[in-house]
């Protein structure tokens, strides 16, 4: 099983990479070896209550959430790190936090297409900045990275999802180069003028 690194799930929003996360949180063969499961969407809400998500509140979370990781690496311990990770910013800041030690950071990636995304999107029933059409434009222009494991969302249930991180892992799977997955992300373009955000 890889070890003493990081094991990131990511992809476009409503993917399925949170329930596939805590499927995989809660898995005796995968949790009772020390792993931790940190969810970038948690310590956002915890650390920025009431904040309208903006850029810099976002980044503040994920460099957060890559502080406990590397914390918890440095104890010898695998994290899985749950978010996004489409812009390019959040990659460099993980790969920042990392650097210097010697852990590994193997990249799950959940593919959703954008029908399949929206229709989940209209599912949801929390709070988001997001509206349909951001959600359609994320699933469509998500940047995924040819040395991840990729999965497909709508292929398997999150517990098939989670067995299949977990047989990939136990392969001892090659870590993906950061500074490769780190420019294979995206740059941040202006706000679109008169989007709508949904109240849910």
């Amino acid at each position: 099983m890889a070890s003493n690194g990081v094991v990131l799930l990511s992809g476009p929003p409503c993917s399925g990479k949170t329930t596939a996360g805590a499927v995989l949180a809660a898995e005796r063969s995968f949790s009772g070896h020390g792993r931790i499961h940190l969810q970038v969407d948690t310590l956002f809400d915890l650390l920025f209550p009431g904040s309208d998500r903006n850029r810099d509140d976002r980044l503040r979370a994920y460099d957060a959430a890559h502080l406990l990781a590397r914390m918890f690496v440095d104890q010898e311990e695998t994290v899985v790190l749950e978010c996004t990770y489409a812009r390019r910013d959040q990659r460099a800041s993980l790969r920042r936090a990392l650097a210097g030690s010697s852990a590994s950071l193997w990249v799950v990636e959940f593919f959703v297409t954008p029908d399949e995304a929206v229709s989940r999107f209209r599912d949801r029933h929390q709070a988001t900045d997001l509206d349909e059409a951001l959600v359609r434009e994320r699933a469509d222009a998500f940047p995924y990275f040819d040395e991840a494991l990729r999965l497909e969302s709508s292929a398997g249930t999150p517990e098939e999802h989670a067995q299949s991180i977990i047989r990939w892992l136990q392969q001892g799977p090659r870590p993906v180069d950061q500074e490769a997955w780190t420019r294979a992300g995206r740059g941040w373009t202006p706000a679109r003028r008169g989007v709508r955000r949904s109240p849910r």
